[in-house]
């Protein structure tokens, strides 16, 4: 009888980050990093591939498994994800100081676009605090989006994936 290998979740995030960066890397160097489609792409990614490593997680057990195993699985690899994603992007706006005034740019552009809510005034000192805190904005928009983003994947992988449930220490098979 052989023994399947299970990819572990820190292994199955890393490869899920790394395919983020990479992303990341070419909308920044192809310009396309402001564009919003870019962000829906990544959502997509980061999506298919905590459902995609879940399926995979359950194939490789044998289906043996149950939902709170896919589940527990596809939440720590979106935890090693997010994790990865915050480093990459303190690193990132360290040696590309640019990125932060670009989209401070276009935060200032589209707060004009609607002069009814907000003086200018007050869009000022609104874009002089972001400036201010905006690594820590930054990690709190990766936190939120990546934790919620990666629930919901967890809870479609696990509900999608094939479950035979889990097997007892006392099964002989």
């Amino acid at each position: 009888m052989s023994e399947n290998k299970v990819t572990s979740s820190v292994l199955a995030g890393f490869f899920i980050g790394l395919i983020l960066i990479v992303f990341a890397l070419i909308t920044y160097f192809t310009g396309l990093y402001t564009e919003s489609w870019n962000q829906w792409v990544g959502v997509l990614l980061l999506g298919g591939g905590i459902i995609f490593a879940i399926i995979n997680n359950s194939k490789e057990r044998d289906h043996k498994v149950t939902f709170g195993n896919l589940f527990a699985f596809g939440f720590k690899t979106v935890a090693i994800i997010t994790l990865m994603m915050i480093a990459y992007t303190l690193l990132f706006n360290a040696l590309f100081p640019d990125v932060k005034e670009k989209i401070i740019e276009i935060a200032r552009e589209n707060a004009l676009k609607n002069p009814g809510q907000a003086t200018e005034q007050q869009i000022e000192q609104s874009m002089e605090m972001f400036s201010k805190n905006y690594t820590v904005f930054v990690i709190i928009l990766i936190l939120f989006w990546y934790l919620v983003g990666g629930l919901v994947a967890s809870l479609l992988g696990a509900a999608i994936a094939k479950k035979d449930g889990a097997e007892t220490p006392f099964e002989n098979t």
